[in-house]
């Protein structure tokens, strides 16, 4: 259940993030093009700008995930993570075949930008305003997230100003996190994860009526039996001497609200894990940055049980 745009707070200020490129398929019929290779129906971007969809291997694993934006009637943008940006490009190209498309890497001409909500950016960065700028859109996959929006790089360049943008693309990803929105290869490791295991289809990537795609038979075949075992859930790391039942209950937790961005600031937990924002737009995460086992020790008992992976963490909320 997600909380309509109109009950979502006042726009913050932009971030731009660096951890993503931009590929450009365009030419007739590019829309069925990737009708067939993606998990998302195409139809629906011509009813709202962008939709969020998956790459899937023919084993029905997450490939790459991104977002689909429709720039003309024949031109469609890919906003993906840069470590995923090469071999998607290649899975593009090879089932181009003779298709009059042109399919590039775009990213040195354009920026991925995300206009966030008030009071998640630190204060000195909050260019409160009424309205998202001309071609900001709601972000599809959750819309407490904000907005986001590929601009060209000079207009990028001037809508962020003076900012701090080492700060606000943490801001971004630790609101990403409160969210619980999985997002590139740290969280979604490439051929490894069924996409129903990282909430893909909670989060709207994911078409059960459109026809055929790769991946789609073990995708639906898993949804119709019921048996997703695995799910992406947030973690918070309270602290040192501090009271988890306490912290619980000033989360104010609800199943449609994000995790009180303020509250987690003050909290004094840092959780082990890879931070995506410190992490670099190439290569695998350094030793240190790497995922760790969750594992629970029930009162009275001196075992440990391994209950999940932590991936994706910033500061106290993974």
């Amino acid at each position: 259940n997600i909380k309509p745009l109109a009950a979502m707070p006042a726009l913050g200020g932009a971030a731009r993030l660096a951890d993503r490129a931009v590929l450009r398929v365009a030419g007739d019929g590019c829309s069925r093009f990737l009708q067939g290779l993606c998990t998302q129906d195409m139809a629906l971007l011509s009813r709202q700008p962008a939709v969020p969809a998956a790459f899937l291997s023919p084993k029905g694993r997450v490939l790459c995930d991104g977002l689909l934006i429709s720039r003309e009637p024949n031109e469609i943008l890919v906003d993906c993570h840069t470590t995923a940006a090469k071999s998607l490009l290649r899975l593009l190209l090879r089932h181009k075949l003779r298709l009059p498309l042109k399919i590039e890497d775009v990213s040195s001409s354009y920026s991925v930008m995300a206009l966030l909500p008030q009071g998640v950016l630190p204060s000195s960065q909050q260019t409160v305003g009424s309205g998202a700028p001309d071609g900001f859109f709601p972000d599809p996959r959750f819309s407490a997230l904000g907005h986001r929006a590929i601009l060209e790089a000079d207009v990028a360049s001037a809508l962020a100003g003076e900012a701090d943008e080492a700060a606000s693309f943490a801001a971004y990803h630790s609101w990403r996190l409160c969210c619980a929105v999985p997002e590139g290869p740290v969280d979604l490791p490439v051929d490894s994860m069924l996409p129903l295991h990282g909430n893909l289809d909670l989060l709207g990537f994911i078409s059960f009526t459109k026809g055929c795609y790769v991946g789609q038979e073990l995708t639906t075949r898993t949804k119709h039996r019921g048996a997703v075992r695995r799910r992406f859930f947030s973690a918070v790391a309270a602290g040192r001497g501090s009271d988890p039942k306490t912290v619980l209950d000033g989360l104010q937790l609800e199943p449609s609200n994000p995790l009180p961005v303020t509250l987690l600031r003050d909290l004094h937990g840092v959780l082990p894990g890879v931070q995506p924002h410190l992490c670099g737009s190439e290569g695998p995460p350094a030793p240190e940055q790497q995922e760790r086992a969750v594992t629970i020790c029930r009162p009275g008992d001196d075992k440990n049980d391994t209950v999940g992976t932590l991936h994706s963490t910033v500061g106290s909320v993974g």
